[in-house]
């Protein structure tokens, strides 16, 4: 009894690990990339976002209309929407933010009203590649929007993780070819019990390096699912077997690409992990990824 009673104000005395917090329940609806079904598709991407309660806007498409008129078609309220993330500047992803706020703010003044970009957004180059980004801040501040410029992995919420700009670790270029002009891509990171789940926009600090970088942010945790473009359109065979073999020994379990990942990239990628039409897919306006049930393509993609 003595030696028990030892024990268990030993244990009392060992400061106890907090769990991670994880994500309960997670839903990411595509709302504009190149297959339309229904509405319209474009070379751009968005995605909703539906995370325990919350909504994130997950990029904005290419043109103004789009994703205002897809959400419309879905059945999709972004009136309740407050946070934004801008994976980076490129206008196939923030050409739909203006007139997203301005007609959600009808409804709800601080709908879509917080834009998260990653450290780089604003970089000015002498090459004119940033030659929107002032309208666009100008724009979006003029109807009381604000930025939140991340430096590094931030955690928005209990178990949902906002890479900020992704190192570069491995030789991947996906675009463009050359010094990267594109240092604030960021991708969002959900940890969940089942794994990691990565949503992206177009990958440009590439596949495997958002993947090695989420693994970091969520202690080694293997890859449940990858969603987005990951421009490797035009990516060699070879590349696209080795990011194939790479995601496969992250674990992954579902792919629902998009935009600039490209249909034959998708189809390699699928080949490479080992995955089947019912868990990796291109997928078209309207798909889902559904945490505990995995992907719906839809019928175009699926």
């Amino acid at each position: 009894m003595k030696r028990l009673l030892i024990v268990l104000a030993a244990a009392l005395l060992i400061p106890q690990v907090a769990l991670a917090a994880q994500v309960q329940a997670l839903k990411v609806t595509v709302l504009s990339t190149m297959l339309a079904e229904p509405g319209l598709g474009e070379w751009g991407y968005a995605a909703l976002v539906e995370v325990d309660g919350r909504k994130i806007l997950y990029d904005s498409g290419a043109r103004p209309e789009t994703v205002l008129g897809n959400a419309r078609e879905l059945g999709v309220d972004l009136s309740d929407v407050e946070d934004v993330i801008l994976s980076h500047h490129h206008g196939d992803h923030t050409g739909g933010i203006v007139t997203l706020r301005k007609a959600m703010m009808a409804k709800n003044p601080k709908a879509l009203s917080r834009i998260h970009v990653g450290e780089g957004f604003f970089q000015a180059t002498n090459t004119g590649t940033r030659a929107g980004v002032p309208k666009l801040r100008s724009d979006l501040e003029a109807t009381g929007a604000t930025f939140v410029i991340h430096k590094g992995p931030d955690e928005l919420a209990p178990g949902v993780w906002l890479t900020g700009p992704v190192p570069r670790v491995t030789d991947e270029k996906n675009y463009p070819p050359g010094p990267d002009a594109i240092p604030e891509d960021q991708a969002l990171v959900f940890e969940t019990a089942e794994g990691t789940v990565i949503l992206t926009g177009c990958g440009h600090a590439g596949a495997i390096n958002i993947v090695r970088d989420a693994s970091k942010i969520t202690g080694g945790k293997p890859l449940l699912g990858l969603i987005g473009g990951l421009h490797i359109f035009d990516a060699s065979d070879a590349r696209l077997d080795w990011t194939g073999a790479e995601l496969k020994a992250a674990g992954v379990k579902y792919l629902l690409m998009g935009h600039c990942t490209g249909l034959e990239a998708t189809w390699r990628l699928r080949q490479a992990t080992g995955l089947t039409r019912k868990t990796a897919a291109y997928g078209a306006n309207g798909s889902t990824f559904i945490l505990g049930k995995g992907i719906n393509p839809g019928r175009i993609a699926g």
